[in-house]
């Protein structure tokens, strides 16, 4: 049966040494990282195959839209972020593979999983400010060129805050998509916890 610290009150956790620790057994936060890990990895095994689906066939919703202009202009749009998106989605297989590895290694209490989930941890931070950027500097411009050419001059005041407005969901997006990955590295990296991943076996 596997080991799990007793039922000690925070004061006395607080005033263990990180061996005093290790010998309890195996920190609650490996195991719950280590389900998390792999839960988010098959959500990314999903959002991957379904990214496959719109590239090779086409997405799916517009085709029930109709031939709307709507539709057209982000048909075509999307035909332009083809290259974007096809970079992103080498990147999504890529942080998946990392996230599932991790996660089975935390589950299986190995000492190279604390090393397999901080390359999942900094590789997510390192695209999403990437992405952010690229969102920012192309993404943003190239949708405000699609949807002029049927936005009415009535409407001038309300397209010129689309930009701006486009800016901060995305700013907003991104700091909430940084969540996971910092409480990883801040969680998992603690010494107590380096020293248990420490006394593993490989």
């Amino acid at each position: 049966m596997e080991q799990q610290p007793p039922p000690l009150t925070p004061e006395e956790v607080a005033h263990l040494s990180a061996v005093e620790y290790v010998n309890l057994g195996q920190p609650q936060t490996v195991k719950v990282f280590g389900i998390l890990h792999v839960i988010f990895g098959v959500f990314g095994v999903l959002m991957v195959a379904w990214s496959l689906v719109v590239i090779i066939f086409g997405n799916p919703m517009l085709k029930l839209m109709g031939n709307s202009p709507q539709v057209q202009i982000q048909t075509r749009l999307e035909a332009e972020m083809l290259p974007y998106t096809l970079v992103g989605l080498v990147v999504m297989i890529i942080l998946t593979a990392l996230i599932l590895i991790a996660g089975f290694l935390l589950l299986k209490q190995r000492k190279n999983a604390l090393k397999w989930s901080n390359y999942y941890a900094w590789s997510s931070i390192a695209t999403k400010l990437i992405n952010l950027v690229i969102s920012i500097s192309y993404i943003v411009p190239l949708t405000q060129k699609a949807m002029s050419a049927t936005t009415p001059p009535s409407s001038g005041a309300i397209f010129g805050a689309m930009g701006p407005m486009m800016i901060l969901s995305l700013v907003v997006g991104f700091a909430f998509s940084l969540v996971y990955p910092v409480l990883t590295l801040i969680l998992l990296n603690r010494p107590f916890v380096k020293t248990w991943f420490a006394n593993q076996q490989s």
